[in-house]
């Protein structure tokens, strides 16, 4: 039995309940507004898909739900306020795969056990890949010029992450991985704050989920060199994958999803998770997610934990590869 499967997510306190909780009555949850951390800074794509998410959500359970950005530490500050609230669902967060990158990549112990004191509730939207982009005064106008700059200056380029463990972490690491360049790699929280010092010319590459960077790279004010994802953006098409770049391995697929704190009551989450799933899978919502190559999702609790032990083997294997595993 390997490593993840012991470690198996789908341990996490509430699951073995989720399914007989259905046969029981239904409470008064909720009857207050909720608050959905997002451990980001604000006008990033998790702002971008977070903000209407939690209006529809909202007038789907009948009470709002309210943003509330806790950035820092690739998630770690935000993810400690839902670790230490009330078990009572009304404390919601919405976040990517470093909730799961941390475990292995964050350089210190985490303020909270993983497996005990966060519950996952629903895979909000899965598949979407990560655009490099670049500066448009670069010295390089393709990725096979991109990586010939970046070999004959080591550690010259900058490229942002937003924490060690992020995907933007991980993207960094592949790049040298799979080039064998050496980047410097800058902390910078969040990806509207990294694009900022981009056009600013303070910095050189980042990884970004598309709809942040689309506009920008449209109007030729960045870069893209290429796309992680399994095909080309569809409202990038002209720019390839890293697979038909020359790189077979090159592959990195992000995600959004949806947890709360552990020991919440399961017909709690249910409730939660089958009224993101009707939001999500909404005309306009479904829209806006296939606009930023997202494929909406709303799974069940269960379901999510089998796919975050995909994605904890992932990073586990990633973090081998580098040299980073902590556990």
């Amino acid at each position: 039995m390997t490593q993840a499967r012991r470690r198996s997510l789908l341990a996490w306190p509430g699951l073995a309940l989720a399914v007989p909780a259905l046969a029981q009555p239904a409470d008064t949850f909720p009857n207050k507004p909720l608050r959905m951390i997002v451990p980001f800074a604000p006008g990033g794509p998790m702002d971008i898909f977070g903000r209407p998410i939690a209006e529809r959500l909202g007038r789907r359970l009948g009470q709002p739900v309210i943003i509330d950005n806790r950035p820092g530490a690739n998630g770690i500050v935000g993810t400690q306020q839902v670790a230490t609230a009330p078990p009572d669902g009304y404390t919601l967060m919405f976040t990517t795969g470093s909730f799961i990158g941390n475990i292995f990549f964050s350089p210190n112990p985490l303020p909270y056990d993983p497996m005990k004191d966060i519950a996952p509730v629903t895979l909000v939207g899965g598949g979407t890949g990560m655009l490099l982009i670049g500066r448009a005064n670069l010295a390089a106008q393709n990725m096979r010029e991109l990586v010939a700059l970046a070999r004959s200056k080591p550690d010259a380029l900058s490229i942002a992450m937003s924490g060690i463990g992020n995907i933007t972490h991980l993207g960094a690491e592949q790049f040298q991985e799979f080039t064998g360049a050496k980047l410097l790699q800058v902390t910078v929280h969040g990806t509207m704050p990294s694009i900022t010092e981009m056009l600013s010319g303070n910095l050189d590459l980042n990884f970004s989920t598309v709809p942040p960077a689309y506009p920008f790279v449209r109007d030729g004010k960045l870069r893209a060199f290429g796309y992680t994802g399994l095909r080309r953006p569809r409202v990038l098409p002209e720019v390839p994958t890293m697979k038909e770049l020359g790189f077979p391995d090159w592959e990195l697929i992000g995600m959004m999803g949806l947890w709360t704190t552990g020991g919440t009551p399961p017909d709690r989450i249910r409730r939660i998770q089958e009224a993101v799933r009707e939001v999500v899978q909404s005309p306009d919502l479904a829209k806006l997610f296939h606009d930023g190559e997202f494929e909406p999702s709303g799974m069940p609790p269960e379901d999510f934990a089998r796919y975050l032990e995909q994605e904890y083997a992932m990073q586990q294997a990633i973090a081998k590869r580098i040299g980073m595993q902590r556990r």
